[in-house]
């Protein structure tokens, strides 16, 4: 594909693909996003597109990051959620205490669930920067934050218990 067959590619399907990705997510900063990416990995491929069937593999793309988008979202609603109901249920101890029993929850994961928890939760990373500073991908990046979350909430209910 040559710069003007991927200019004109963007002429084309840029309009179709942020309608698409408008009514997917309903948002238009999202639906911009998704639809630049996906523009940005046919760049990148592009010595490798066949420009006869280049609008499938764009709507392709652009649903898969979608769907990532939507996922890595409902992990962090999720999350969020989770560390709403373990702040609610230490109101009660003083902030020293709450630091203590996060911390030592947090000492009890792998080192790279620990270091994702931190990236994420405290430093507010996002995933393709996570994965880039570990060296993992990014579908590895959310599912390694995703058990690490899932044992730091099992974590904190026993030491609510003890």
């Amino acid at each position: 594909m040559t710069v003007k067959e991927y200019n004109e590619c963007v002429k084309l399907y840029s309009d179709d693909l942020y309608r698409f990705a408008l009514r997917y997510t309903g948002n238009g900063a999202d639906s911009e996003d998704a639809v630049q990416d996906t523009f940005v990995v046919l760049w990148e491929r592009r010595e490798d597109i066949d420009t006869t069937t280049v609008k499938g593999y764009l709507i392709r793309g652009l649903f898969r990051r979608l769907i990532d988008r939507h996922r890595r979202k409902k992990v962090e609603r999720e999350a969020q959620q989770m560390l709403a109901t373990s702040q609610e249920s230490y109101k009660q101890h003083d902030s020293f205490e709450l630091r203590d029993t996060m911390q030592k929850a947090l000492n009890q994961l792998p080192d790279i669930q620990r270091e994702l928890i931190l990236l994420k939760d405290l430093e507010g990373y996002e995933y393709s920067e996570m994965a880039t500073v570990t060296g993992l991908s990014e579908q590895q990046v959310g599912v390694y934050l995703y058990r690490a979350r899932k044992t730091m909430k099992k974590l904190l209910e026993e030491y609510r218990y003890d």
